[in-house]
């Protein structure tokens, strides 16, 4: 199985325009309901959005979304921007508890 998968979408997230989503495939590992399909919609409902940046290091920036909410069911996205590229990377993605409180 291959470590990351690479796919060309067009999405503006926190002001800057990227080409490519990056899947690490980690998730795979404890989370067996998630594929790469589900992650690729959740990632397409945030475009346009702008999130806080929880951690900055080695040419990355870090940070979390949820819930990101696919027919009715919400999800916790834990990304990474590139700095010094156009990309999107995906370091996990999985389901959260219906009931959590959001607000």
């Amino acid at each position: 199985m291959a470590d990351r998968v690479e796919y060309k979408l067009e999405i503006t997230i926190n002001k800057r325009k990227l080409t490519k989503v990056i899947i690490d495939q980690h998730y795979t590992e404890n989370h067996p309901e998630m594929d790469d399909e589900i992650i690729l919609e959740l990632i397409k409902a945030i475009n346009e959005e702008t999130f806080e940046v929880e951690k900055e290091g080695s040419g990355f920036q870090y940070f979390k979304v949820e819930p990101v909410t696919l027919e009715d069911k919400p999800y916790r996205l834990v990304l990474m921007l590139c700095i010094y590229d156009d990309f999107l990377g995906v370091i996990n993605a999985f389901r959260v508890n219906k009931g959590k409180n959001y607000e």
